[in-house]
Order: C-alpha cells, then sequence, then structure tokens
C-alpha cells in the first residue's frame, strides 16, 4: 500500500509540475536596425575634392575645412568622414601615409583584431587598402585611397554613442558596403 501511496504522490507531482509558466531570467536585448535601400548619387559639389558615388541615405555635412567631408548616417549613429590631401611630391605621399598609420595603430591598440583589404585598379589610377578594426573601438573601419602621384583621400568610420560592437556590427558592414562603392567610382579631377 505504501508503494502505491508513493506512486501516486510522485505522478501527482510530475503532473503538477509540468506547465508552461515557469519563470525565466530576463534575456539580454540587442539593437535592431532597419537598413533603408542604398540609394547612390554623385558627389562632384566641390573642386577641391574628387568625384565618387555616396549614399543619399547619408546626410553631407561640409566642414569648415574646404578638403573634408563627413557623411551622417543619423539612424545607424555612424558617420564616415572623408579628407582629401593634394600631393606635391612623393615626399608628401611618405608623411601622410605615415600620419595614416600613426593613427591606424592608435586605433588598433584598443581593437581585437585588424582585418585588411588591399584593393587597385590600374585602369582608374585607384590604389587602397581599408582596414577593419574588430571589437569595441570608437572608429572601427579606416581607409585611404590614391593614385601614388598627386591625390590622397583617407576615410574613417566613426560610431556617435558608446556600443558594444556585435550590436552595431551589422550597420558597420553597411557602411562598408558604402565605402567599396566609393572605391569602385572615385575619379581624380
Amino acid at each position: 500500500m505504501n508503494l502505491t501511496k508513493f506512486i501516486n504522490s510522485l505522478s501527482l507531482i510530475i503532473i503538477l509540475s509540468c506547465n508552461d509558466s515557469a519563470i525565466l531570467p530576463k534575456q539580454n536585448a540587442f539593437l535592431r536596425i532597419e537598413f533603408e535601400e542604398p540609394n547612390y548619387k554623385i558627389y562632384n559639389q566641390s573642386d577641391a575634392f574628387p568625384d565618387f558615388y555616396y549614399n543619399s541615405n547619408s546626410v553631407i555635412l561640409n566642414s569648415t575645412n574646404k578638403n573634408s567631408l563627413l557623411l551622417n548616417y543619423n539612424k545607424l549613429g555612424i558617420n564616415l568622414d572623408l579628407k582629401f590631401n593634394k600631393l606635391n611630391d612623393g615626399l608628401d605621399l611618405i608623411n601622410i601615409e605615415n600620419d595614416f598609420k600613426m593613427l591606424l595603430e592608435t586605433h588598433s591598440k584598443r581593437s581585437n583584431g585588424v582585418l585588411m583589404r588591399e584593393y587597385e585598379n590600374i585602369d582608374k589610377l585607384v590604389f587602397g587598402k581599408l582596414y577593419e578594426l574588430q571589437g569595441d573601438v570608437a572608429s572601427p573601419v579606416q581607409f585611404f585611397l590614391t593614385d601614388s602621384l598627386s591625390n590622397f583621400v583617407q576615410g574613417s568610420v566613426n560610431i556617435n554613442s558608446k556600443s558594444k560592437y556585435d550590436s552595431i556590427y551589422p550597420a558597420i558592414q553597411y557602411v562598408k558596403k558604402d565605402i567599396s562603392v566609393i572605391f569602385e567610382s572615385i575619379y581624380w579631377n
């Protein structure tokens, strides 16, 4: 009889404990960003800056320096900063590349790793490198384009607020596609 009571009690406990109202800890929330379809337009508004295609979902903010542009991706909380330098000789190219490398080194110290991609279009005389810095860094993408003779464009992606790398990663990839379009479309004046 005791065995029957024990089996009945155990069965009752199992049946009563099988419900879906179990309390679970709150899940971590992740940033969800809705990306607009890119619409590319040509930028040819300045004699001091080369022509290129840009995503019209960004807003162009001219700086006080005529050799600088800021593409503001307001909905993503990201800026794409572009600086153009006219080179006088090979020494200018070496100095500007060294400045770029020092800036890159400063940011890469805080990163978890660096991915580098080279670009070369001999027909259009466009050569460049793109560096993606992984981890929680303020500027996760740095790049430059040059014709190695008289033009040098330096760019960086800057995040406007503190956020986790895995949360902002999709937005960084979205802007990287726009940078690829700049690489492909740049035309030296």
